[in-house]
């Protein structure tokens, strides 16, 4: 009996200290919704890292031809980049978009695009505000002439050629002519 009240004890003292943790947390964080997701992450060790690309090509004349959105997954050189950002940050910021033609299906272990026709510098990054603060939105533009074909996969990198890559995305084609723009943002949420 007397082993029991102690186990117990320490159950009591330990579910204590995860209060106190969640409380120290409500504090930091701006709103009900974001406590809500970094509590449920803190508790059961379940933070996701989710995304979707939205796609928007125009014509000669600024026309838009194409809205769509596809999904993505964060790849495994992802989410270590992800840790190393939030560590020692030895690594370059995620600052370019790839397109290509591969038809491969997306798979975690993927650390390139399958067959990448063009990369671009990324237009802007930004972090949401208020209820989007846990979302980074990442925009890349493509002029008419550049990054021109049947697109079917795209990517968010670290460097000009080759180097990290957060995400990748593979849907049906996307077709870019040679006159036309395109605008990719990346949408990247951080749940709990």
């Amino acid at each position: 009996m007397n082993i029991l009240r102690k186990l117990w004890g320490k159950v009591l003292d330990l579910w204590g200290k995860v209060l106190d943790g969640l409380a120290l947390a409500r504090i930091a964080c701006a709103s009900w919704s974001n406590f809500k997701a970094v509590s449920s992450g803190l508790l059961y060790g379940r933070v996701k890292v989710t995304g979707r690309i939205h796609f928007v090509v125009r014509n000669a004349k600024g026309e838009i031809i194409l809205d769509e959105v596809a999904p993505n997954l964060v790849v495994t050189t992802g989410r270590a980049h992800i840790a190393n950002q939030l560590s020692s940050k030895t690594q370059a910021a995620m600052g370019y978009m790839a397109v290509g033609t591969g038809t491969t299906l997306v798979d975690a272990s993927n650390t390139a695009l399958q067959s990448e026709i063009d990369r671009n510098a990324l237009t802007s990054v930004t972090q949401g505000t208020d209820a989007d603060a846990n979302k980074v939105i990442y925009v890349c533009d493509w002029a008419a002439g550049d990054g021109t074909g049947a697109i079917t996969e795209a990517g968010i990198f670290n460097s000009p050629s080759a180097g990290t890559m957060l995400c990748r995305s593979v849907f049906a084609v996307k077709n870019k002519g040679e006159g036309d723009s395109l605008t990719l943002t990346w949408y990247l949420t951080i749940n709990g």
